[in-house]
């Protein structure tokens, strides 16, 4: 797992979910690419860490469909955890 790739994500209601990413500049395009299928929501810098924050929207038909898709992201080298 790239420690450099991290997120949280989060319900909104009606298994709707966001999930936020930070990571250094230069993995943007892989972070884009891996979430094309979700609705882009917003983005910022912290020009401290020189990191990117983005933001994605996604509905999911059940709490199944959810959880493969977290697992999925998670075997792509993001740690992501669930804040509420």
């Amino acid at each position: 797992m790239d420690s450099n790739l991290e997120g949280v994500y989060w319900n909104i209601g009606e298994n709707e979910y966001n999930v936020q990413i930070s990571f250094p500049k230069e993995k943007e395009d892989f972070i884009i690419s891996r979430f094309q299928d979700w609705m882009f929501i917003g983005e910022g810098d912290d020009p401290k860490q020189k990191r990117k924050i983005v933001i994605f929207r996604k509905k999911f038909l059940n709490n199944q469909e959810l959880q493969n898709t977290i697992q999925e992201i998670k075997n792509n080298t993001i740690l992501l955890k669930e804040v509420s």
